[in-house]
């Protein structure tokens, strides 16, 4: 009876592993309904920087960046923002097409590995020599056509870092309209020294 039960454990364990979502295989243009309806968290939520529809969750238990399991995590006697989450864009609700993802963390020791996981995986990156605020580093794939921004900024009790990973070219609100600007030239007004 004891193997039995060893046995259904080691199998509901295995089937844990194998159910997270890995951010890194998004594809972009791919319908996000399947992963919204395997995350039952998520909401329809427009994101206030950016303009873009998309699904945010604060619930990330069940997904990872590559090799990193990312966790849900709030900051222990934090203000209300001081959590993780994870926003995934997409053209409309409709056809529900990747545009791309952005994660937060609060969690310093989490923000670390995936950051040391994107520079192992992806060797050209550009970063800023300015400590005051944090780290920003910037990939440009075209040939995986992404871009990477990874934005760092000094919150009174943690750093909390953002990942932000969209189809190059993509224009604030998923405009078609070349005089909006693109997230690219968004970040170059914040990191004029980095991205030029």
């Amino acid at each position: 009876m004891n193997k039995l039960i060893g046995i259904i454990l080691l199998c509901c364990l295995a089937t844990s592993c194998t159910s997270q979502t890995d951010l890194e295989t998004l594809k972009f243009n791919d319908d996000v309904s399947k992963i919204v309806k395997d995350h039952s968290d998520f909401q329809k939520r427009a994101d206030p920087v950016y303009g873009f529809k998309a699904y945010s969750t604060n619930k990330l238990d069940g997904f990872k960046i590559g090799n990193i399991k990312i966790l849900t995590y709030e900051i222990p006697k934090g203000n209300l923002s001081d959590h993780s989450s994870l926003w995934i864009y997409v053209d409309d609700y409709d056809s529900n097409k990747i545009l791309g993802y952005e994660f937060s963390s609060a969690n310093e020791k989490e923000s670390e590995k995936v950051v040391a996981e994107l520079k192992s995986k992806y060797k050209n990156y550009k970063t800023n020599t300015n400590k005051i605020h944090g780290d920003f580093y910037f990939w440009d794939l075209p040939e995986s056509n992404k871009w990477i921004f990874v934005d760092q900024s000094d919150n009174i009790n943690h750093i909390q870092t953002t990942f932000t990973v969209v189809k190059r070219g993509l224009r604030v609100g998923n405009s078609t309209d070349p005089g909006v600007f693109s997230l690219y030239e968004k970040y170059k007004m914040m990191q004029p020294d980095v991205l030029k």
